[in-house]
């Protein structure tokens, strides 16, 4: 049996002892041509996601920079809420022009961000090149 107590207890967010300056990680992931934003907090749980398909119904249209600051208003609305103070960034993105707005939001929201890791896999002479384009 389910304890009634249990269920009806809040669920809280662990900031660790960085509990005074609220630490929160925003992943930012790009899988075929979309954008997927993600906040957790130290533990891994999650406390916001969006993604940039509802956006923009074309896939070359998603990781425009007017599509991304869209995306990053919504998740400083969430980060906010949560009082949210400083942001461990992690980039899983292939295009690097994805980070130019993303730092331009944080920067206007008065967010810090002291840690920043690409989390991108290199691949280790794994990977076939791709084919060059005959133009005829």
């Amino acid at each position: 049996m389910v304890d009634k107590k249990k269920t009806n207890v809040p669920f809280e967010f662990y900031f660790g002892p960085f509990a005074e300056r609220r630490v929160a990680a925003l992943h930012i992931n790009q899988k075929r041509r979309n954008l997927f934003f993600t906040v957790t907090d130290l533990t891994g749980s999650v406390m916001g996601a969006i993604s940039a398909k509802p956006f923009a119904a074309n896939r070359k249209k998603r990781t425009a920079p007017h599509i991304i600051e869209l995306l990053m208003r919504r998740l400083l609305n969430v980060l906010k809420a949560y009082r949210v103070n400083v942001i461990r960034l992690f980039l899983k993105v292939a295009h690097k022009r994805i980070l130019k707005p993303v730092q331009f939001a944080l920067r206007g929201s008065g967010l810090s961000v002291p840690y920043a890791m690409d989390l991108l896999p290199v691949a280790h002479n794994g990977c076939r090149a791709k084919k060059v384009r005959r133009l005829s």
